[in-house]
């Protein structure tokens, strides 16, 4: 059955280099259950390309979400892709013959639990083969890029590779997404590709984040690589807490921009965090951008002018919990300008395109009443320059979906997350690291062997990509056998097992 799309358009009387009285046009797009963008660039078309996951549509718990919008917004065409379990679609490169590879991870086909799968299709999204890449353990794709020989690279996080408990995961394909060579970089930790940009298809910058070096909890990581797999520039940028890296790309001059959080300036509380580094991974500037509540950013690029647009997601504004929040800084950093979009609960702001007109339109989700058909839907916000507005009343108009809604009509708000505790047995600390749903957070209780709870309730830690992590530290313990239950925000069991300690 075809499932119902809401446009909801808003009207904004701003000043602007461009001009005045321009609109504003808030799109959301999805069925029954929860839709996510994670990613939206141009298309040789003129218009935008999506990619995110969805449990609404295809024919497992999640799928590959794909959405054709023209420029103006108007949706055009969707396709899932993905088998009976669990994919994730998290990054979209338009292909050299107009048509699309998306990259994700899944545990409906491969070698492990889970396995990076690559995606390619026409110009319709019709699909054309898949490729999966991976080991006996964990792996995930986060981010693709094609190159000018029509093959790919690929980054995200193995924990079949390596030399810890998660590492930068690198995979260079011919065009047929056929394997020419992998690379895992990270320590003992915890160690995450999130994004690739490639330069003059010869070098291929990744950012992403560390527990195994650097000076705080977590530090942001920079690597630069040939096209031959050969590291040329390994380093972290952090301070005394949690710094991440969520986005990376590149700048008129040939340096680098990563944008994500820290709490090094305001412990315990991220906010939204700019890194500027030159040709060679020197750092330029760090801003933090102070809000009195959370800031997660998520995406930045620059635009024609030299500044740059952000996006991500922030409680300290809007009228809900989580707006979506987009940020215009000057070239050298500081704040110019901001806006708010969404309604009374949460938006995520994941990504950023300036399209071939120069419109600029921001992607992610909502499970705002009014602006969504079920629980999280896509939300794209569109205006006809790249400079920052203010958001006035709204009004509604509908489009309709290709996709078949294929679930019961129930509404699913879990997937039955995954759950892996790493070391286990535990000598000292060990990390617990929940693969979950979309918008979900976790507790996770631990009890000893007479069944006495010795942790209550003690919170996981959202990372990125729907991970959410925590730490278990055996202090006094006495050594044996414990159990640890996982929770979601519903006070609802998701996992059980054992956790050993020596």
């Amino acid at each position: 059955m075809k499932r119902l799309f809401t446009l909801i358009v808003a009207f904004a009387l701003y000043t602007s280099l461009y001009g005045q009285n321009d609109t504003v046009y808030h799109l959301t797009y999805g069925g029954i259950q929860n839709d996510v963008c994670n990613q939206i660039k141009p298309t040789y078309d003129g218009g935008y390309i999506m990619i995110g996951t969805s449990n609404s549509f295809g024919c497992g718990n999640t799928d590959f979400y794909a959405v054709k919008i023209d420029s103006l917004g108007k949706h055009e065409w969707s396709r899932t892709y993905g088998g009976t379990e669990n994919e994730e679609g998290f990054s979209v490169t338009p292909t050299f013959d107009h048509g699309y590879a998306f990259v994700g991870f899944t545990d409906s086909y491969g070698n492990g639990g889970y396995d990076v799968l690559l995606v390619k299709t026409d110009s319709m999204g019709n699909f054309q083969w898949q490729r999966t890449y991976g080991g006996s353990d964990w792996d995930f794709g986060y981010s693709v890029q094609q190159l000018s020989d029509s093959g790919f690279v690929i980054c995200g996080q193995t924990y079949s590779f390596g030399a810890g408990n998660g590492d930068v995961y690198i995979i260079r394909t011919d065009k047929n997404g056929d394997t020419l060579w992998t690379r895992a970089i990270g320590g003992s930790g915890y160690d995450v590709g999130n994004a690739v940009c490639v330069e003059e298809d010869s070098l291929y910058a990744i950012a992403g984040n560390t527990t195994s070096f650097g000076l705080g909890d977590t530090n942001v990581c920079f690597i630069l690589m040939n096209n031959k797999g050969s590291i040329k520039k390994d380093t972290t940028y952090g301070c005394t807490h949690t710094t991440i890296g969520n986005s990376i790309s590149e700048t008129m001059n040939h340096g680098y921009i990563i944008y994500g959080s820290s709490d090094s300036t305001n412990p315990g509380i991220l906010n939204e965090m700019m890194i500027q580094i030159d040709s060679l991974g020197k750092v330029d500037t760090i801003p933090i951008y102070y809000s009195p509540e959370t800031g997660i950013g998520k995406d930045a690029i620059q635009a024609p002018d030299g500044s740059y647009l952000t996006v991500g997601s922030n409680n300290s504004y809007g009228v809900g919990g989580y707006a979506m929040h987009v940020q215009h800084l000057a070239p050298a950093g500081w704040f110019m300008g901001g806006s708010d979009h969404g309604g009374t609960a949460d938006q995520q702001g994941n990504s950023i395109a300036i399209g071939k007109n120069g419109n600029v339109v921001f992607a992610g989700a909502s499970d705002s009443p009014g602006f969504t058909e079920g629980l999280y839907d896509i939300m794209a916000v569109r205006w006809k320059s790249d400079t920052i507005v203010e958001v006035y009343p709204i009004s509604i108009k509908n489009f309709y979906d290709t996709c078949d809604c294929t679930l019961g009509i129930a509404l699913q708000s879990t997937i039955h997350p995954e759950v892996k505790i790493f070391p286990n047995p535990v000598s000292s600390s060990s990390t617990i690291l929940v693969q979950g749903d979309i918008g979900s957070y976790y507790f996770f209780n631990v009890f000893n062997s007479s069944g006495d709870c010795i942790i209550q309730g003690s919170p996981l830690q959202a990372a990125n990509h729907g991970q959410s992590i925590g730490h278990f530290e055996k202090g006094n313990l006495a050594a044996g056998v414990y159990i640890y239950e996982v929770f979601n925000q519903g006070n609802i069991k998701v996992a059980t097992g054992k956790l050993i300690v020596d």
